[in-house]
C-alpha cells in the first residue's frame, strides 16, 4: 500500500510539472508576441516621416512581421492545445485509476468485515444474511440466492435478496433451478454470460432480455452443503472468470463457518435436550442456564448427588453456590432430612463454634439454656459450610475430626455425640493457594475436595444471561404486581456485553430495579442503572440495599425451611404427640404449638 501511495504521489507531481511547463511556455509565447507587436507599432509610427519610395519598403517589412506573428500565434496555439490535451489525458487516467483504487478499497473493506462475521457469528441466519449482502455488493449483482442443504440434499435454509438488500420471494425459474441442481450434483462452478431468456410469467423485478449467472458451491470435503447464486441483467459480461476464483475463495471460508455453525446448532440442541432431561429427572428447575458450562456442572451434580461424597463448590460471590448445594441435597437420599446452611464469614469466630456444635446450659456467660448445634440439627441431612476459607485454624481441626469420625462435643460438655451429616463446602477463594500459604489446612482441603465443582462467573456463561434475566423479570413483575411482558432484545444484548462483577446476584438486583422503574410493558436499556453504560452514576447504595434485602429474605426462607423440616422430623419421631415432641426439643408446649400453627 505504501508503494502504491508513493506511485500516485509521483504521478501527481508529474502532472503538476506539466502544468508549470505549459504555463511557462504560454508565458514565453505571449512575451514574444508582445515584443513583435511593439516592433510593428514602432515601424508604423515611423511611416509618417518616410518618403514615398521608402514607404513601399516599410510596408513589405511590416507585412513580413505580421506573417511571422501569424506563424508564432499558430505555433503557440498548437503548443497550448497539445499541452492541454496531454494534461487532460493524464487527468482522466489518474481519475480512472483513483476510482479503481477506491473500488478495490471498498471491496477489501467489505471482505474484511465479512471475514470478521464469518469467524465470529454463531447465529447461522445472521451469518448467511451477512454473506449474501456482501457478495451482492462486491460483485455488483442485481440479486442473489443462498441455499443450504442437509446431507440428504433436503433444503434447510434459503435466502434471496436484491442489490437494495430487500428480501425477495422465491420464484421457481427453470434456468436458476437447473443451474443450482447442476452445481449440487457435480460440485462444480457455473458461469453463464449473456444468456437470452424469456420468463414464463412477466414480473417487474425479473424483466426480460439477457442476463449473466454465476453459481458456486459451499463444500465440506466432498459434500456440497449449499450454493450461492448471483444474477445480473446489465449489458456486456457482468461476471468475469476472475470472479469465480474470488467467490470460490469466499465460499471455502463460509463452508468452514457453515459446517461449524451446523455442528454448533446440533450440539446446542443436544445440550438443551440433555438439560431438559436432567431438569425432569433431577428437579433442577431453579438452576437456570443453557450454557455448556452449566450443562457439564449439572451432569456432575446428577452423578454425585445420591452419594455420600463430600463436595467443594468454588466460584466467585453471587454465582449461585448455595443453590447448587441445595440441588445436590434435594436430589439425594437425604432430601427428607434437613439442609442446614451456615455462612462461616458472617458469624464471629467466637460464636461460630457454638453455632456448629451447640452448647450446654451454663457453658459460658449468657448460656441460660441448652442449644443444639447445626451438626446435630442436620443429623441425617446435609450441612452447607459457605465461605469455609474464612474458618479459623482451630475450627478447621474440629471439622477435620468430625469428617474422620462423625463425632463432636458441644461446648461445656464432655459427652461425645455422633451425627450422620454430609458436608458440602463452598468458597470464593483459591483454597489451594491458601494451603500453600499455610492459611488453610492441607489435610482438611483434601478431605472436603473429594468432588470439586467450579461455578464459572456470569461473564463466562453469557448464554445464561438472557434466561436468567427473563426469569427474574417474571419473578419481580409478579412480586410488584406489574404487567411486565419481558425485556427488549436491545436491552438483552446490552446485558450480554456487561461483565457482571457481582454475577447472578448483581443481575437479579439490576432486573428488580428495572421492573420497579419500568414505565411500559417492556424493560428497556433506559431502565438499567447508568453506571452499567459508562461507569458513571452511583447506584451502589441501591444495589447494596437490594443485596441486603435479598440476603435477608433468603435467610428467612432458609430458617423457615429448617424449622419446617425440624418439626416434621420431630413429630414423625414422636408419632404426632405434641407434649413428647416439645419435651424432646427442650421447648415449651405452647411455643411448639405456635410453630405448628405457623407452618400449618
Amino acid at each position: 500500500m505504501e508503494n502504491v501511495r508513493r506511485k500516485e504521489e509521483s504521478r501527481l507531481d508529474s502532472l503538476e510539472e506539466n502544468l508549470k511547463t505549459l504555463a511557462n511556455s504560454g508565458s514565453k509565447g505571449i512575451k514574444l508576441l508582445y515584443r513583435g507587436l511593439n516592433s510593428i507599432s514602432g515601424d508604423l509610427s515611423e511611416l509618417s516621416n518616410l518618403s514615398p519610395s521608402k514607404l513601399s519598403s516599410s510596408f513589405e517589412k511590416i507585412t513580413q512581421g505580421i506573417d511571422e506573428l501569424d506563424k508564432k500565434i499558430l505555433s503557440l496555439e498548437n503548443s497550448l492545445e497539445e499541452g492541454l490535451n496531454k494534461i487532460e489525458q493524464e487527468y482522466q487516467k489518474l481519475k480512472k485509476e483513483y476510482e479503481e483504487k477506491e473500488d478495490e478499497r471498498r471491496i477489501y473493506r467489505i471482505l474484511y468485515e465479512l471475514s470478521t462475521v464469518i469467524y465470529a457469528e454463531r447465529d447461522i441466519n445472521l451469518l448467511l444474511e451477512a454473506v449474501l449482502d456482501s457478495v451482492i455488493e462486491v460483485f455488483s449483482a442485481e440479486k442473489g440466492f443462498l441455499e443450504v442443504y442437509d446431507e440428504n440434499k433436503n433444503l434447510k435454509l434459503r435466502l434471496a435478496k436484491d442489490k437494495r438488500k430487500k428480501v425477495l420471494e422465491e420464484t421457481e425459474e427453470e434456468v436458476k433451478s437447473g443451474v443450482i441442481e447442476d452445481v449440487l450434483s457435480t460440485g462444480n462452478n457455473v458461469l453463464i454470460q449473456q444468456l437470452i431468456y424469456k420468463e414464463m410469467e412477466e414480473k417487474e423485478d425479473w424483466g426480460k432480455g439477457t442476463k449473466s449467472l454465476l453459481c458456486v458451491p459451499f463444500k465440506s470435503k466432498d459434500n456440497v452443503l449449499g450454493v450461492i447464486y448471483l444474477e445480473d441483467t446489465r449489458e456486456g459480461e457482468s461476471f468475469a472468470t476472475g470472479d469465480i476464483e474470488l467467490l470460490n475463495s469466499l465460499a471455502e471460508r463460509v463452508s468452514v463457518a457453515l459446517e461449524n455453525n451446523l455442528l454448533f446448532m446440533e450440539l446446542k440442541e443436544s445440550e438443551e435436550k440433555l438439560l431438559a432431561d436432567l431438569r425432569g429427572k433431577f428437579k433442577f428447575d431453579e438452576i437456570l442456564g443453557n450454557s455448556p458450562q452449566m450443562v457439564e456442572i449439572l451432569k456432575t451434580v446428577a452423578d454425585v448427588a445420591d452419594t455420600e461424597a463430600t463436595v467443594l463448590i468454588e466460584g466467585e460471590s453471587g454465582t449461585g453456590k448455595e443453590l447448587l448445594a441445595r440441588a445436590i441435597h434435594f436430589n439425594s437420599s437425604r432430601s427428607r432430612k434437613p439442609f442446614v446452611p451456615i455462612n462461616c464469614a458472617a458469624i464471629p469466630e467466637t460464636l461460630l463454634e457454638s453455632e456448629l456444635f451447640g452448647y450446654e446450659k451454663g457453658a459460658f456467660t449468657g448460656a441460660t439454656q441448652k442449644k443444639l448445634g447445626k451438626f446435630e440439627v442436620a443429623n441425617g441431612g446435609t450441612i452447607f459450610l459457605d465461605e469455609i476459607g474464612e474458618m479459623s485454624p482451630l475450627l478447621q481441626v474440629k471439622i477435620l475430626r468430625f469428617l474422620q469420625s462423625h463425632e463432636f462435643e458441644p461446648l461445656g460438655s464432655n459427652k461425645v455425640k455422633k451425627s450422620d451429616v454430609r458436608i458440602i463446602a463452598a468458597t470464593n477463594k483459591d483454597l489451594l493457594a491458601q494451603v500453600k500459604e499455610n492459611k488453610f489446612r492441607e489435610d482438611l482441603y483434601y478431605r472436603i475436595n473429594v468432588i470439586n465443582l467450579r461455578l464459572p462467573p456470569l461473564r463466562e456463561r453469557k448464554l445464561d444471561i438472557a434466561p436468567l434475566a427473563e426469569s427474574f423479570s417474571r419473578k419481580f413483575s409478579k412480586k410488584s404486581d406489574k404487567q411486565i411482558k419481558g425485556i427488549e432484545v436491545e436491552a438483552l444484548n446490552f446485558l450480554s456485553r456487561y461483565r457482571f462483577p457481582g454475577n447472578i446476584r448483581e443481575l437479579e438486583n439490576i432486573i428488580e430495579r428495572a421492573v420497579i422503574l419500568a414505565k411500559g410493558e417492556w424493560i428497556t436499556r433506559e431502565d438499567f442503572p447508568k453506571n452499567l453504560f459508562d461507569g458513571s452514576g452511583n447506584d451502589s447504595e441501591i444495589i447494596i440495599a437490594q443485596n441486603y434485602s435479598e440476603l435477608k429474605s433468603l435467610r428467612n426462607k432458609v430458617v423457615e425451611e429448617v424449622e419446617k423440616k425440624f418439626l416434621e422430623n420431630l413429630l414423625l419421631k414422636n408419632k404426632n404427640n405434641v407434649s413428647r415432641a416439645a419435651k424432646e426439643a427442650g421447648m415449651h408446649r405452647v411455643e411448639l404449638q405456635r410453630l405448628l400453627k405457623k407452618y400449618k
